[in-house]
């Protein structure tokens, strides 16, 4: 299977920015900050009735508020109302020209929408940013998004930059895995995913993309412990059922 069609997953940070106010109600933008996060802390929890309210009541507060237009878009992605999604992904990029969090989870969006030479733009605005906490989700999100359309040499680009800010990030050092399992530089690949097993739990994935690995390698002793491991903890799943088919 090819990598392109394995990561498919971008990351969204529910991190709210911080919000300046110049003839907005500091009493109405205090009250749509704390309804914004009682609204992503419903989302977490999947009660999506209760999110829906409080980012509904967040946004008439403050209409200029980067953060519940974010919030609200991030909702509405998630019920299925991707124009509504749009229109206050963009807004709030627009209203807050520093909020990395609203541009990482547009150009997320567009990705996820088929919409890849789009979503680099908005990776990178995020990336503007110096003051980004987390550049690494954006480096890697612009990573993912450039593999699915076959441009696996700039996103290791951006997936190096990405564990340059942070050396442990899963999901990069996954990517890096499969990018050069698929390259077949298996000794490269051994590396990142044996990093990737460091600091993350091992999924049906990855253990098969270790198991693969060592095949090529030819480590017997280490496939078998692998294969151990995915039979132990997924033996439902298609990695397994794609590893009892080479036995």
């Amino acid at each position: 299977m090819r990598i392109k069609n394995i990561l498919l997953i971008l990351l969204l940070p529910y991190l709210v920015a911080c919000v300046t106010v110049s003839d907005r109600q500091p009493d109405n933008v205090k009250a749509s900050a704390i309804n914004v996060q009682l609204g992503m802390g419903y989302m977490r929890q999947n009660n999506m009735e209760q999110a829906n309210a409080k980012l509904t009541k967040a946004l008439r507060q403050d209409p200029d508020s980067a953060s519940a237009h974010n919030a609200y878009a991030i909702l509405q992605e998630r019920l299925l109302q991707n124009d509504k999604a749009e229109e206050h992904y963009r807004r709030a990029t627009e209203l807050d020209q520093d909020n990395s969090e609203a541009a990482n989870n547009y150009g997320a969006f567009l990705c996820r929408n088929k919409r890849e030479a789009e979503s680099e733009e908005y990776f990178l605005k995020a990336l503007e940013n110096p003051l980004y906490k987390t550049p690494e989700y954006a480096y890697t999100n612009a990573a993912l998004c450039l593999i699915r359309i076959d441009q696996q040499d700039r996103a290791k680009g951006y997936l190096s930059k990405a564990l340059a800010v942070r050396s442990n990030f899963s999901t990069a050092l996954i990517a890096m895995a499969r990018i050069n399992y698929d390259e077949q530089d298996f000794s490269k690949a051994k590396l990142y995913v044996d990093r990737y097993h460091l600091v993350a739990k091992p999924t049906a994935g990855s253990l098969w993309l270790a198991i693969r690995i060592e095949l090529e390698i030819d480590s017997n002793r280490d496939v078998d412990e692998l294969a151990q491991q995915l039979e132990t903890n997924f033996s439902d799943s298609d990695e397994y059922k794609s590893w009892l088919k080479i036995q």
